[in-house]
């Protein structure tokens, strides 16, 4: 039977397990970063490691070469002249880095593959994957990674799923039966969305769980903390944040920025539609990110996390239909009762009656959020 956890703050806990978690820490991606420290922040035991996994696929992904002979002609000329004489998204992604080394709790070692995780795996006594998507075969190579379904470390390791997530991939066969043998050894498992859940349930005879995202487990208070102001913006501004340049979302935060008098506030490093945009911000770090959302009077966005820190913030926000990726979305605020929020390309918007009561969505997201915090404690 495992030793009882002893509570010593809010999210302080001691142990002496050593607990390893392998995600997507390692991104040039806001999301990305701040679910791996929001994760890391709740499970703040005495000994926990957010794994150093180099995956290969990810970092070609978000790597700079002088020349990609993968990539075209034109996509190898226009990257270096953005990266390499504009110096676009640069300074981004040192604050990204900083902020990895200075709050998410690495482990000694980087591991590059399967072999260094069978090699340095067998330290520690409870295994986590998750949250992102690190079962969505698209971003590792076309394969799962067996790293991210726990295919390492020692049998008397406890491994536990926490919101892991595929987005909207569909699972073929062979993933099917990949990542049925994966999780044949897990303990305790739970998704992100039920669209993953729907996937995984007539393959496996083991209880999923759909848990909330981690940065929806820390609160406004604890991400205040981290933020970090940005110089020289106006005192009201509507915020936007698409990294596709989405246009439905473009069109919709110019107009709320006019109906509130604001100035409209662009997080990108890839400006389309400029004439539209008030400010651009194209080097923007994790902490920033945080304050930026904070201190907006009106968000709208097609990001997940985007969503996310609309409402950790209470936020009075639009969070526009991604058709390539729809599910997280729609399964958080269905789940919390604000799909009104959720807009689709052409529908029509009611600018009389934006605003959000959050009385019924908060009490949904604190029953969601102590849900989810139970699930991963008490799975280790």
């Amino acid at each position: 039977m495992l030793k009882k956890l002893q509570k010593i703050s809010k999210y302080k806990y001691v142990s002496t397990k050593k607990i390893g978690l392998v995600t997507f820490h390692n991104v040039f991606n806001y999301g990305g970063v701040l679910q791996a420290y929001a994760l890391c922040e709740v499970l703040n035991f005495e000994d926990i490691e957010c794994i150093d996994y180099i995956q290969s696929d990810l970092k070609a992904k978000y790597s700079h070469r002088i020349y990609d002979f993968k990539k075209s002609l034109k996509f190898n000329l226009t990257h270096f002249i953005k990266h390499y004489l504009l110096k676009v998204g640069v300074q981004k992604e040192l604050k990204i880095a900083k902020f990895i080394k200075e709050y998410i709790p690495l482990s000694k070692e980087s591991w590059y593959n399967l072999e260094d995780a069978k090699k340095y795996g067998n330290q520690y006594d409870v295994l986590i994957s998750g949250s992102d998507q690190v079962w969505n075969p698209m971003f590792t190579g076309n394969t799962l990674d067996p790293v991210y379904i726990l295919e390492f470390g020692k049998k008397s390791a406890k491994r536990i799923s926490y919101a892991s997530s595929a987005g909207a991939y569909k699972f073929n066969s062979v993933d099917r039966e990949t990542i049925k043998k994966g999780l044949l050894s897990y303990d305790t498992i739970s998704v992100r969305e039920e669209y993953l859940k729907l996937q995984l349930n007539p393959i496996l005879e083991k209880n999923i769980e759909v848990v909330l995202d981690p940065t929806l487990l820390l609160t406004a208070s604890d991400w205040i903390k981290v933020g970090e102001p940005v110089e020289d913006l106006p005192t009201k501004y509507v915020l936007l944040y698409t990294f596709d340049n989405d246009l439905t979302c473009i069109n919709l935060a110019r107009k709320m920025a006019d109906k509130l008098e604001c100035k409209l506030v662009f997080i990108s490093n890839q400006i389309k539609n400029s004439s539209l945009i008030d400010i651009a911000l194209n080097n923007v770090g994790p902490k920033e990110f945080v304050w930026l959302f904070q201190n907006a009077n009106f968000v709208v966005t097609n990001s997940f996390h985007g969503t996310t820190f609309s409402l950790i913030f209470r936020k009075n926000f639009y969070s526009i239909y991604k058709e390539s990726n729809p599910y997280r979305v729609v399964n958080l605020l269905n789940r919390i009762e604000l799909s009104d929020r959720l807009v689709k390309a052409n529908q029509t918007i009611n600018f009389d009656d934006f605003a959000i009561s959050y009385e019924v969505a908060n009490e949904k997201l604190v029953e969601l959020v102590n849900y989810s915090k139970s699930f991963i404690v008490n799975s280790i």
